[in-house]
C-alpha cells in the first residue's frame, strides 16, 4: 500500500521512527513552522511520553503537552485548540457470518487522518475466497486477532502470514483489504495460497518487544489450529511491508531459536514458529545499521515525507545512538540470530532505490549476509521508487508464482 504525495503519510511510514510529523489539516500551529528537527513540536508524535507530559520548547519557550489527537499521541501547544477532536478507540467487531463476511465493507483500518484508499477488494475477488474474520489468537488482548483468507476449492493450501506496516503506530489486519495490499491478496489467492492477516499491538500501546512477541504467538496459533482453518501446517511463509517487514524478518530469522521475541505465556510455545519463506518489503534487520545508513546516505528529496527527520530516533528506543539505549537497540539486531539459524527460510527482498525512510543498503546488506550463509535470497531493487512505491509492489506480485512453486516442493 502506498500513500500518494498529496496525502499525509505513506503506508508503512517511518519504520521505527519516533520523530514523525503528522501535519494537521486545520491548525494554527504547524510542525513546519521552524521548529528544529529532533525536538518536540506541535503535531510531532510523543510515543515515549505519557499523555499529559509537558515540555518547554527550546525553540520558542512555549509549553507543549503530549496529547491524544485522532488516536495518536502528539505534542500540542498547551491551551491552543486541537486540530481535530480526540478519537475514541473503536472496539473490534466480529462478523456474525465469518464464512461469508465482506472485507470491503469494513472501514475499521486504523489509518491516519487525510488518507484515502485507492483500491478496494472487489466482490468478484471476495467470491473466490472463504473469509474468516476477527479470529482471536490470544486471550491476553482483544487486539490480538487475525483474518484468514482461503482460496475456494483448494485442499490444504500453503499459508502466507501477512504483517501490516505503519511505523508501529497505525494500521491493523484490515489494511490488506485495500490498495496494493488487496492486489497482493488477490494474486496470492489466485496462486492457491491462503493468507492470514495479523493484527498486533502497536508501539504506542505496548513496550518493546511485545509487538514482536505477538507475531510469533500468531504463527504458533495458526500452526496449532491449521486443521481448523484447512491450510497446510508444513507450508508457512510470512511477509510484510515497512514495520511489518521488520516483524516478519524477526519471526523468520529467529524461528525456533529462543529469543526475547517469544512470549513465555504463549500456550502454544512448544509449537514450531518456523517459516519456509519471508517476503521483506522495504524493511530492515538492524535498527542501528538503519540509522547509520540514513546518516551516511541522507535523503535528498525535499518532497519526501521522511526528509529532514532525525534518523537517530526510534519509536521503540528513542535515540538509538545513546549509550544507555544500546543494550536494547542491540537486542533488536537480527543478524546474530541469522548466523545461528540452522534452517534458513528463502528470502524475497524488495526495496526502492530512492527510499528516504529505510535505506536500500539495509536490504542489500541482508541479501549479502543470507547468501554468505549459503541461504537463498532474491533481491529486487526498484529504481527511483520511495518507501512503498507502487513499482515495488508490482515486483512483489511477480514473485508470488515462485513462492507457490517453493511451497509445492515442500513435503
Amino acid at each position: 500500500m502506498r500513500f500518494s504525495q498529496k496525502n499525509l503519510l505513506t503506508f508503512g511510514i517511518l519504520l521505527l521512527v519516533a520523530s514523525v510529523s503528522i501535519v494537521p489539516t486545520t491548525s494554527a500551529a504547524n510542525p513546519g513552522d521552524g521548529y528544529p528537527q529532533g525536538q518536540a513540536a506541535p503535531g510531532r508524535t510523543c510515543p515515549m511520553n505519557d499523555e499529559g507530559n509537558k515540555q518547554v520548547s527550546e525553540f520558542n519557550g512555549k509549553v507543549l503537552i503530549c496529547t491524544l489527537i485522532d488516536g495518536v499521541k502528539k505534542w500540542w501547544i498547551e491551551g491552543e485548540p486541537l486540530p481535530i477532536a480526540p478519537a475514541k478507540p473503536a472496539a473490534p467487531t466480529k462478523s456474525s457470518d465469518t464464512n461469508n463476511s465482506s472485507p470491503a465493507g469494513n472501514s475499521e483500518d486504523n489509518m491516519p487522518p487525510g488518507f484515502k484508499h485507492t483500491y478496494f477488494l472487489p466482490a468478484k475477488s471476495i467470491a473466490k475466497m472463504k473469509v474468516i474474520e476477527d479470529e482471536s489468537y490470544s486471550a491476553i488482548d482483544s487486539k490480538m486477532r487475525l483474518d484468514v483468507y482461503l482460496p475456494k476449492g483448494v485442499a490444504k493450501p500453503p499459508l502466507m502470514i501477512w504483517v501490516h506496516g505503519g511505523g508501529m503506530i497505525f494500521g491493523n489486519e484490515n489494511t490488506i483489504k485495500y490498495d496494493e495490499g488487496a492486489k497482493l491478496l488477490e494474486v496470492l489467492i489466485k496462486n492457491k495460497i491462503a493468507v492470514a492477516s495479523v493484527n498486533y499491538r502497536l508501539a504506542t500501546e505496548v513496550p518493546y518487544p511485545v509487538s514482536g512477541q505477538d507475531i510469533k504467538t500468531a504463527i504458533r496459533y495458526l500452526r496449532a489450529n491449521a486443521a481448523k482453518y484447512g491450510f497446510d501446517p508444513k507450508k508457512f511463509a510470512i511477509g510484510g511491508d515497512s514495520a511489518g517487514a521488520y516483524l516478519s524478518l524477526m519471526a523468520a530469522i529467529t524461528g525456533n531459536q529462543k529469543s526475547l521475541f517469544d512470549d513465555s505465556a504463549d500456550p502454544n510455545l512448544k509449537t514450531s514458529a518456523s517459516v519456509s519463506a519471508v517476503f521483506d518489503l522495504f524493511g530492515n534487520t538492524n535498527v542501528l545499521t538503519m540509522t547509520e545508513n540514513k546518516i551516511k546516505y541522507p535523503c535528498q528529496d525535499k518532497s519526501d515525507f521522511a526528509y529532514g527527520l532525525d534518523p537517530k530516533m526510534s519509536i521503540w528506543f528513542g535515540d538509538v545512538t545513546l549509550p544507555e539505549n544500546r543494550e536494547k537497540v542491540d537486542s533488536a539486531n537480527l543478524y546474530p540470530f541469522l548466523a545461528k539459524n540452522k534452517s534458513l527460510p528463502s528470502f524475497f527482498i524488495f526495496h526502492g532505490t530512492a527510499d528516504c525512510s529505510v535505506s536500500k543498503y539495509d536490504s542489500i546488506e541482508l541479501d549479502s549476509k543470507v547468501k554468505a550463509l549459503k541461504g537463498k535470497s532474491i533481491l529486487k531493487l526498484s529504481p527511483g521508487e520511495n518507501h512503498g512505491g507502487p513499482k515495488i509492489w508490482v515486483e512483489v506480485m511477480k514473485q508470488v508464482p515462485a513462492l507457490a512453486k517453493l511451497m509445492a516442493a515442500i513435503k
